[in-house]
């Protein structure tokens, strides 16, 4: 929200996320009541119009500690809270992701914050009745890795023009995609299978068309069509 001073000049509001401890950070996105879709954006971005991070190590840091201990968050919020506030951590005009991609960052801080999202699906997601597509986690890869290749500034998604560090990120959201495809549940394969499509790690064909081949018998139509075009990076 723009506020103007005395002297006529114009300011406006900045949330610098990091200054928020880490229950505060859990309370500023899950702690919320429910509210229709289109609602949502509002809900977390009233009277702010920027959100930044002085410190960005620390919002990376909340980010692991949120995935290490999702399922904690489980007996604290509802699926419904959950799911609402994930959409906030990762969209919304927040994007805590961005920070995992601050190449000025730690490294093994980066690349644990990314190995440590293999949690939610593993001790929640794959526990769940959750629907393959209907919750936040079809789309979490989706976002982060939309994020990822706007700041590493590739027009084509390549991984060869990738930067180093750009190219170790990308191996680890691989790693971290491959573990989640292996459980064995419907609703974590997908969203594995939907951030694999965007990778455009030099792996993904091989990975999905092993997928594929154990698999094609329990897919109809629709879903080995979707399929075939994650491990040939053509989905949308």
């Amino acid at each position: 929200m723009a506020k103007q001073l005395a002297d006529g000049r114009w300011w406006e509001e900045e949330f610098d996320l990091s200054a928020l401890t880490y229950a505060q950070f859990l309370a500023f996105f899950f702690d919320r009541p429910i509210v229709a879709d289109k609602e949502k954006y509002e809900l977390f971005r009233s009277g702010i119009d920027y959100f930044v991070a002085s410190n960005p190590t620390v919002i990376v840091a909340h980010v692991q500690a949120m995935c290490r201990g999702f399922l904690e968050l489980t007996q604290v919020y509802s699926h419904e809270q959950l799911d609402q506030g994930l959409w906030a951590v990762f969209g919304s005009g927040i994007s805590c992701e961005q920070y995992l991609f601050d190449s000025t960052l730690d490294l093994g801080l980066r690349t644990g914050c990314i190995e440590s999202m293999y949690v939610p699906f593993k001790d929640v997601v794959a526990q769940s009745n959750i629907d393959k597509r209907g919750s936040f986690y079809w789309m979490w890869w989706d976002m982060i890795l939309h994020t990822f290749w706007h700041i590493y500034y590739s027009t084509d998604d390549n991984y060869q023009r990738l930067s180093a560090d750009g190219k170790q990120m990308c191996d680890a959201m691989y790693q971290t995609l491959l573990k989640i495809l292996v459980l064995d549940y419907p609703a974590c394969q997908w969203s594995a299978l939907h951030g694999l499509g965007h990778l455009s790690h030099p792996q993904v064909r091989e990975t999905v068309q092993a997928f594929l081949d154990v698999h094609r018998s329990e897919l109809n139509d629709d879903d080995l069509e979707w399929v075939q075009a994650c491990r040939d990076g053509k989905i949308a």
